[in-house]
């Protein structure tokens, strides 16, 4: 039987390879597949929903096909310790090695090939996670996380109301503030702008999260609520941090561009994946409204709905 991970999980999985992806007052590095090859009209790939996560199946060297989560909220692609053993999977050349004054990095491996259905992605670094960090053993069980931003020069579009991903060449037009975002170079993970109650908010975008809005604790003061706080447990981060999560409705409008929408009861939270202030993000309960398009060569995003 499948054991259903927390989203607490994810975020320590995002924290610990954040380790190696992050570093202070530069630009994140993102480890990105030596060569992409999609057909010309692009390819097209089921997506299954597993309790709010998108789940696709990929082959790896050949061999398959393996469920890993399609994540824009992970900094870099992940593999399980034990998927890494039983394909044999190679460490990098070069190997990253601790700092003398940060933490150590997790381990790496380079995957010679990833197939998604007609597309390949090939010499793809990719964090060895621990066991723990995944789901439990059992049939149909991820056995990592893909990052979306695996495909530079291409369009990666979840369309979440027709169950698919599609990958084609391509890049999005030049932000409108209404349905297509630009994020910063300074940005790991994909943001996009919100306005909430009258306030603008920057998030991110989040395909890993199964929740609706979350938000810092600290908008429990500045925003309108509709509701009183209640807690709702904690999250637990890769760096052991425990941080308590409170839901609370919002008493006002919340906008992404040209559409408002309907977030439920927002989360708030001051956990984070990796260094830096607490931010937001907005997961499947608002996706799942949309097609959501990451060109992440250019860093934009586009939402239709």
């Amino acid at each position: 039987m499948l054991k259903r991970v927390p989203k607490t999980i994810l975020a320590a999985i995002c924290a610990y390879s954040f380790n190696l992806c992050a570093q202070p007052h530069i630009a994140p590095y993102i480890p990105l597949p030596a060569h992409i090859e999609v057909p010309p009209d692009g390819a097209n790939i089921p997506m299954q929903d597993m309790g709010g996560w998108p789940v696709i199946e990929l082959r790896i060297n050949g061999k398959g096909p393996y469920r890993f989560l399609l994540d824009t909220g992970a900094p870099m692609t992940m593999v399980s310790e034990e998927l890494s053993r039983e394909l044999g999977l190679p460490a990098p050349p070069d190997n990253r090695t601790a700092p003398a004054d940060g933490p150590a990095p997790p381990p790496t491996v380079t995957i010679h090939e990833v197939g998604i259905g007609s597309a390949t992605l090939q010499d793809l670094i990719a964090a060895v996670v621990p066991p723990g960090m995944l789901l439990s053993k059992g049939e149909g069980a991820p056995r990592g996380v893909l990052a979306a931003a695996s495909f530079p020069g291409y369009l990666l579009t979840y369309n979440y109301p027709g169950k698919k991903v599609s990958i084609r060449k391509g890049s999005l037009q030049v932000a409108d503030s209404k349905s297509i975002f630009q994020y910063s170079e300074d940005q790991p993970l994909p943001t996009v702008p919100l306005r909430i109650c009258g306030r603008d908010v920057e998030v991110h975008l989040d395909t890993g999260s199964p929740f609706g809005l979350t938000l810092p604790l600290r908008f429990l003061k500045e925003l309108p609520l509709a509701t009183e706080p209640k807690e709702s447990g904690k999250v637990r981060t890769g760096g052991g941090g425990e941080f308590p999560v409170s839901v609370a409705a919002v008493n006002g409008t919340i906008e992404l561009g040209k559409y408002s929408l309907d977030a439920g009861q927002v989360r708030f939270s001051d956990a984070r994946p990796g260094p830096g202030p607490a931010t937001g993000n907005i997961g499947y309960e608002v996706l799942r409204h949309f097609l959501v398009t990451i060109d992440s060569e250019n860093r934009r995003i586009q939402l239709v709905q």
